[in-house]
């Protein structure tokens, strides 16, 4: 009989789940890798608005959908893939919302609401097209 820490979920080689449906890895990767994007994008707008200033100033929206796709699109094993990545893009936007109240005072009430939503559409659709792209390569199939 072995004396091993991890529980039958563990030695099954299965992954831990919220409630949800949610794998809990992934999203927590997803949520870091999208702070990350936005973090690096935020640091690189005024560079952006010095050299062509119509790309600066759409320079963190563009950010904003990037990171929140990339965010969004790596699900692991869940089985709601749009809700996994609504939640990962989500999440990291609420790790960098105190970021942006602290260095600029031109967040507006309307903003965040705004960019929350936001997060969650593109998330969402990162989610269920990276579910797709994992699944046609689990069957094999060519895109």
């Amino acid at each position: 009989m072995s004396r091993s820490g991890a529980g039958p979920v563990a030695r099954a080689g299965t992954r831990v789940t919220m409630s949800g449906g949610i794998d809990t890895k992934a999203c927590g990767r997803g949520i870091w890798r999208g702070f990350a994007v936005l973090v690096i994008g935020a640091l690189l707008q005024p560079v952006a608005a010095a050299v062509a200033p119509p790309v600066g100033a759409i320079f963190l929206l563009i950010t904003a959908v990037a990171a929140f796709g990339f965010a969004g699109f790596r699900t692991g094993d869940t089985h709601r893939p749009i809700l996994q990545g609504a939640v990962t893009a989500l999440g990291s936007y609420v790790l960098v919302l105190p970021l942006s109240f602290l260095t600029s005072a031109l967040v507006g009430p309307q903003q965040v609401p705004a960019t929350a939503a936001v997060a969650v559409a593109v998330g969402g659709l990162a989610g269920f097209t990276g579910h797709v792209v994992r699944a046609r390569g689990e069957r094999g199939e060519k895109a």
